[in-house]
């Protein structure tokens, strides 16, 4: 189902249309204009002042005069004022966007919100309007009910006309009652189009509300494919970060790689150097080791032969040369050795 579309009632209302102070960046250059308007008349005891000042001298009212001239010259200039009011209404137009782009689903809820409260603001006037619809049917009721009555009591006087006073007070009754019955064709007209109005009033209700709802959908939905889109986008950067890169952070990279290989260089460079180190003593035991291998070969090819002679313990003695008295520690000197 379309939306219907109630701008066309009152004629074209297109933004296109529509003239600079009618758009939001004309209402808030008429809210500037009339803060620089309240200023002018908070400050305008000091201008006057000034004024007064400044023409007490002769060269300061020259100035003051060329100023003047050149301030005519400028509102005078039609070129001069299209180019202030263009640039007027680019900065508005600025400032307008800058405001919407801050926040725009906010804006939107906003909208929303502004039209609930006109809806339930005319809800209100449906109600007030139904509660005079009720007290005008009331009035015209009760206005025949009373015709009937003073109709009812001129009959009465009538029939006894014969009496004193009796054809006045039915052709009073007959006056109260004709002035009733006017005032009754007068109020049934607008009774009716009391009705009329109301009726109109309760179909804009219905059709405000699906209007509502079916602009709350759309901020809804808008908002989300704009929360989509914009998770998307920040996905999109991130992965276009990886390839690029952080420049702060790569910097601080690119050091830590720097620094790890010149730590690993100077580590190996210190591994080799102890490795050249202790290839003198690591060749000094294979040597021994193979001294001891030959050794240990001759002595097992001396015991397969039955040559191998093993110390025995109850061997004699060998004899001890004696010679100058050994230092008190001088045989534990090589024990290690």
């Amino acid at each position: 189902m379309a939306t219907p579309d109630f701008s066309q009632l009152g004629g074209r209302t297109d933004t296109e249309k529509r003239s600079f102070w009618s758009r939001p960046e004309g209402i808030l250059g008429m809210i500037v204009l009339a803060g620089v308007a309240g200023f002018g008349l908070v400050y305008f005891n000091r201008i006057i002042e000034f004024l007064i000042r400044a023409t007490s001298n002769i060269l300061e009212l020259g100035l003051l005069l060329g100023a003047l001239g050149v301030l005519i010259f400028l509102f005078t200039s039609k070129d001069v004022r299209t180019a202030v009011f263009f640039l007027f209404k680019s900065m508005m137009r600025s400032i307008t966007g800058t405001v919407i782009q801050l926040n725009p689903i906010a804006i939107m809820k906003i909208y929303v919100q502004d039209l609930r409260e006109k809806r339930e603001k005319m809800q209100g006037q449906i109600n007030t309007l139904a509660g005079q619809l009720v007290k005008l049917n009331k009035k015209i009721n009760e206005n025949n009910e009373t015709i009937k009555q003073k109709f009812a009591e001129a009959n009465k006087a009538n029939s006894l006309s014969d009496r004193p006073g009796m054809r006045e007070s039915a052709q009073l009754a007959t006056i109260e009652g004709a002035g009733l019955q006017e005032m009754n064709e007068k109020l049934f007209p607008l009774q009716r189009n009391m009705k009329q109005v109301l009726a109109f009033m309760e179909k804009v209700n219905q059709s405000a509300d699906y209007i509502i709802k079916e602009t709350e959908i759309k901020v809804r939905l808008k908002e989300t494919e704009y929360q989509i889109v914009k998770e998307s986008s920040n996905a999109l950067k991130t992965a276009v970060s990886i390839f690029k890169g952080d420049p702060d952070k790569k910097f601080y990279f690119d050091q830590s790689m720097e620094y790890i290989q010149d730590d690993m260089s100077q580590k190996l460079g210190e591994m080799k150097r102890a490795m050249d180190l202790s290839m003198d003593f690591i060749n000094g035991v294979d040597i021994q080791n193979g001294i001891l291998s030959d050794k240990g070969v001759a002595l097992l090819e001396a015991y397969n032969k039955g040559e191998f002679k093993m110390v025995q313990l109850d061997a004699p003695a060998q004899p001890v040369i004696l010679g100058p008295t050994p230092a008190k520690d001088a045989g534990y000197k090589n024990l290690l050795d």
